[in-house]
């Protein structure tokens, strides 16, 4: 083998050496490099600390976030420059509001072949929530003598009843606009949902809004006495030794009366 064709062969294996060597570097960086998830702090904020080898575009495929947006959250210059050691925002999480507990929920009821005439008719049902879970179904019944409030919020309308048990506590002739209703159970009664619900009411609306309760004597078979209704023997004891001595007292008085 000649010189020549000998430096050909041995640029032709240094160049194959050099191309393995780097398709070997590409192909190991993914499986070696493990990415944080990174969280939110307590501000809600989720950073990333930038190291040595990372660019823009290096960030924006392993956190998935679009350069653009990188840029504009950290106010980075056109080539997007990065500092090792420092942090950069890569969002702010919103934690979610929480939700009331059971509210009650209006009925539509199909509207009336009458023309529109500026108002609208509010219809209130009170019903015995005998399991507890805020829907009236169709063992529950009414319940009478609840106190109903409706009253608009500008001050400028308001109107009260009470429920029969038997039929809706209904109102025909209620402006259009926005209303708080207030209910309150008669004294035997607690209440299983919310007891005031703000209501938007328009010109030719037909709505039922229900409201539920439950006997306290529901919650007294569950072996628990209301606070306050338990009965100590040791008072009785005493009231029946008080009614004795008072009558003792009253024989012995007599007694030396009748001596003297």
């Amino acid at each position: 083998m000649n010189q020549k064709k000998l430096e050909i062969l041995s640029v032709i294996l240094l160049f194959l050496f050099v191309a393995l060597s780097q398709f070997s570097f590409v192909a190991a960086a993914p499986i070696n490099q493990a990415l944080a998830s990174p969280t939110p702090d307590l501000d809600g904020k989720i950073l990333y600390t930038v190291t040595d080898n990372d660019t823009c575009l290096s960030i924006s495929l392993k956190m998935g976030i679009e350069i653009d947006t990188l840029k504009s959250l950290n106010k980075l210059d056109e080539n997007c420059t990065l500092f090792s050691g420092t942090q950069i925002l890569l969002g702010i999480y919103s934690t979610p509001t929480p939700t009331a507990g059971p509210s009650p929920t209006p009925t539509e009821i199909l509207p009336t072949p009458t023309p529109f005439n500026g108002n609208a008719q509010l219809c209130i049902y009170l019903f015995e929530d005998i399991n507890g879970d805020a829907t009236a179904e169709e063992n529950e019944t009414g319940i009478g003598g609840g106190a109903v409030s409706i009253t608009k919020k500008s001050g400028s309308e308001s109107f009260t009843g009470l429920t029969t048990g038997i039929d809706l506590l209904c109102f025909p002739e209620v402006p259009e606009g926005e209303y708080n209703i207030s209910v309150a159970p008669p004294n035997e009664f607690n209440a299983t949902t919310n007891m005031n619900y703000p209501i938007i009411v328009k010109a030719g609306d037909v709505t039922q809004v229900n409201f539920g309760a439950q006997k306290q004597a529901a919650f007294e078979d569950t072996g628990t006495e209301p606070v306050g209704t338990r009965r100590s023997p040791i008072m009785a004891l005493l009231g029946i030794g008080l009614v004795l001595a008072g009558i003792v007292i009253a024989v012995i008085f007599g007694i030396v009366k009748r001596r003297d």
